[in-house]
């Protein structure tokens, strides 16, 4: 089963790029290496981000 998660939904205004994963812990790494190298996230601010909204990220990923 594939998993995605899509940078709009959760929460960039402008970027629509989707990652995908086959678990939610390979969706979730694949949104972070996105994060850190179009977003300017560092590996603390991303660990941060997602500590503050795990939940979120949960809920909005789908089945692809």
């Amino acid at each position: 089963m594939t998993l995605s998660i899509n940078c709009k939904d959760a929460g960039d205004p402008v970027c629509t790029h989707t990652m995908y994963g086959e678990t939610e812990e390979e969706v979730l790494k694949n949104a972070k290496e996105h994060g850190i190298k179009e977003h300017g996230y560092t590996e603390e601010s991303w660990n941060e981000e997602i500590s503050k909204n795990l939940e979120h990220f949960k809920k909005i990923i789908k089945q692809a």
